[in-house]
């Protein structure tokens, strides 16, 4: 017990996006109306816990579309390249895409783009699935990927038709800075903020609260590129940071001497989670730190509860 810790304040944006909820949802659907083994291609959402509870209702996780036993596969919310829905065909699978609604328009912004006669600088993370997934929609070395300022600066300069475009998950502060650097040394290039709404809401949230607390802790799995986002944002204005899984990571080390605690959670965690973390530093303060809660967090589709894994 630590009767130190005074304050626990949640930030005003935090847990499950529309996107993220729709494909969970699409997930549970499947699984209980279709006969035959259900697999998703790699994992629904980056969370482990999400994945887990999927699989416990018999959702699996293959992979590749090879190493599907046959029946369904789900394409998860981070999207898949036109390949893989190609190869799934041709081997007779039935296919359900989760993909979320703001990655499909980054594709078909991408696949406009290459029609016209566009190279594109893609600003995401090389190896994250929703960036595999945007380059796969373009023919080879059509989609050029960084993720700094950096290699945009590297790029060769005689590229006449350039756009440039982000993945949903990514820094909105960078991209608002890439963007600028772009247009001096590229002046006619296209740009397509395609950050979502809720990543950016979510940013927004953590730049608000980190400098009023002593330690952020930011409630997501490392598989996931949003949660450990806000980890990094939270760590250039707070004190301490740290991305958890659960309650169960927290340190009590980490709160000697704190007095206010941050809490966060990544758009791909179950709102749950972040509450078992309140929950466990309610206990750890004896009952005494108040805690204080977002006036309006109304910003996804009210039919849209995520309360399905809860």
């Amino acid at each position: 017990m630590n009767e130190g810790l005074k304050t626990i304040r949640l930030a005003r944006h935090y847990g499950f996006c529309m996107g993220v909820k729709r494909a969970i949802r699409t997930a549970l659907r499947t699984g209980a109306d279709s006969t035959g083994p259900v697999n998703v291609i790699h994992d629904i959402v980056h969370n482990d816990a999400v994945v887990k509870s999927l699989a416990e209702r018999k959702v699996g996780s293959v992979a590749s579309v090879a190493e599907a036993p046959g029946g369904t596969i789900i394409v998860p919310a981070h999207g898949a390249p036109p390949a893989l829905f190609e190869e799934a065909e041709r081997r007779g699978l039935k296919i359900v895409d989760a993909t979320c609604p703001l990655v499909i328009k980054i594709q078909r912004i991408v696949r406009r783009l290459i029609d016209n006669g566009y190279e594109i600088i893609h600003f995401g993370d090389l190896h994250h699935d929703e960036t595999r997934a945007v380059v796969g929609q373009a023919p080879d070395g059509k989609v050029v990927v960084i993720h700094d300022i950096d290699g945009l600066r590297a790029l060769p300069q005689d590229r006449p038709k350039l756009a440039l475009t982000s993945q949903t998950t990514a820094d909105a502060v960078e991209f608002a800075r890439i963007s600028r650097e772009a247009k001096r040394l590229f002046p006619n290039i296209k740009i397509y903020n395609t950050i979502c709404n809720a990543t950016g809401l979510r940013q927004k949230a953590v730049l608000e609260l980190a400098p009023e607390v002593d330690l952020m802790l930011i409630v997501g799995s490392r598989s996931s590129a949003n949660s450990k986002r806000l980890r990094d944002i939270s760590q250039t204005v707070c004190k301490q940071a740290y991305l958890i899984n659960s309650a169960r990571d927290i340190d009590p080390a980490w709160l000697e001497g704190v007095t206010a605690v941050g809490v966060t959670a990544g758009a791909s965690t179950p709102d749950i989670l972040a509450e078992e973390v309140v929950t466990w530093l309610m206990a750890y303060s004896g009952g005494k730190a108040v805690v204080i809660r977002p006036g309006d967090r109304n910003d996804e589709p009210a039919d849209l509860d995520g309360a399905a894994l809860e």
